[in-house]
């Protein structure tokens, strides 16, 4: 079998890692204007944020794929260094959690959007009920990922060497969004798509 091409697996990372950033980035900017704003356009915000949250989950699995390639590396050439000091503390997290929770609350709420849906948790198991879930939930657990997440993806551009890559892709990023915050995309996602198609059907 022939051996896979590593050459550029690096590079190749860290422009997926960058593509992370700037969606992540141009959707909290999107958010903060819709709410901060009272913008009435919800539908078209709401279509933007489904193309963008959309966008941000296919450059979440690229920059995965990219991370197993980069990892095909020998390690004598990708030798493993701890990225320095977490991105934020605790604090920062919960008072960043509380802010979205309050700018996210009150335009939801503006807009007299009934924000409760219905969710499985394993669409495979026939038995399960559906409990209720409220977007609002989802939308500050996302907002919060992605500004814990961007803040450790700006320390990318001041890294002198690709020794911290791999600790800054899997445990800064990957991790974190797998653990924590694919759920609240995926959901989101789901909710959009059901309340975008029920306006256009109207």
């Amino acid at each position: 079998m022939d051996s896979v091409d590593t050459r550029y697996a690096s590079t190749d990372l860290i422009r997926a890692l960058q593509a992370i950033q700037r969606t992540q980035a141009r959707w909290l900017e999107d958010l903060n204007s819709m709410c901060t704003s009272q913008d009435p356009r919800f539908l078209d915000g709401f279509r933007r944020w489904e193309e963008q949250l959309t966008l941000l989950k296919l450059h979440l699995h690229r920059a995965e794929q990219r991370l197993l390639h980069f990892l095909l590396v020998p390690e004598e050439r990708r030798p493993w260094r701890d990225l320095p000091g977490p991105p934020r503390n605790k604090q920062e997290r919960r008072l960043s959690f509380r802010q979205w929770n309050q700018t996210a609350q009150t335009y939801f709420t503006s807009l007299r959007i009934d924000t409760n849906y219905r969710r499985l948790g394993n669409i495979l198991d026939l038995e399960e009920d559906a409990v209720s879930a409220d977007v609002v939930t989802d939308v500050v657990a996302l907002a919060e990922m992605c500004a814990y997440t961007g803040d450790a993806l700006q320390r990318l551009d001041q890294l002198d060497d690709e020794q911290y890559l791999e600790d800054l892709a899997f445990y800064h990023v990957l991790s974190p969004w797998k653990q924590q915050g694919m759920q609240a995309l995926l959901d989101c996602l789901r909710w959009l798509n059901a309340f975008l198609r029920n306006h256009d059907e109207l």
